[in-house]
């Protein structure tokens, strides 16, 4: 199916392990209702509706595989995306270092300019007190990474889902204006 590319029209893709909350964040978005337990994705497709700054637009939400022997299948989705939502679970201080030993190498090494939204995911299951990955950490993280925003939500309790997809659509802009100016100035010459 070949979806016709507009300024309204944000491709994301969800990546991160498996387990994380992927799925559940763009069922969230989409009203859908969660599954109860873990089904293993090896490629999803979700649209969405929202309105940013008063504009709306149209998600399309690839959740890929979060297993690392999917690279091809997911690589050679990477291409056709705007931007990467990289996911890693509050609970799960191992999630959180496979962004930078595994996701962010493997999305840079396609694309160093696209931008990265990072999504802490299941803060409903986060324990004060416990070995599980505080809010700090995350946005130490994110600078490390050089992504754009740095956000935490739940999917099941429905808190944080919008504004991760609203910092997807605003970083999805930011990109392309730049990417704009930057043509701008090269054919004025």
């Amino acid at each position: 199916m070949v979806v016709a590319m507009d300024k309204f029209t944000v491709q994301c893709s969800l990546v991160g392990d498996g387990m994380v909350g992927k799925s559940s964040l763009a069922k969230a978005i989409t009203g859908q209702i969660l599954d109860d337990g873990y089904i293993a994705t090896t490629e999803d497709n979700f649209t969405a509706s929202m309105s940013v700054a008063g504009d709306k637009y149209s998600l399309s939400i690839l959740d890929l595989s979060g297993q690392h022997d999917y690279e091809k299948v997911r690589t050679q989705d990477y291409r056709s995306n705007d931007i990467f939502v990289v996911c890693f679970s509050t609970v799960d201080r191992e999630s959180l270092e496979n962004v930078k030993d595994f996701w962010i190498p493997e999305i840079r090494q396609i694309d160093r300019k696209r931008p990265v939204v990072l999504v802490g995911t299941q803060t409903d299951l986060r324990k004060e007190g416990s070995s599980h990955v505080t809010k700090e950490e995350g946005e130490n993280l994110a600078k490390q990474i050089g992504a754009f925003s740095y956000l935490e939500c739940s999917a099941v309790q429905k808190t944080g889902v919008k504004d991760v997809f609203e910092q997807v659509v605003m970083a999805t802009l930011k990109c392309r204006k730049r990417r704009s100016s930057l043509i701008k100035r090269v054919f004025s010459r």
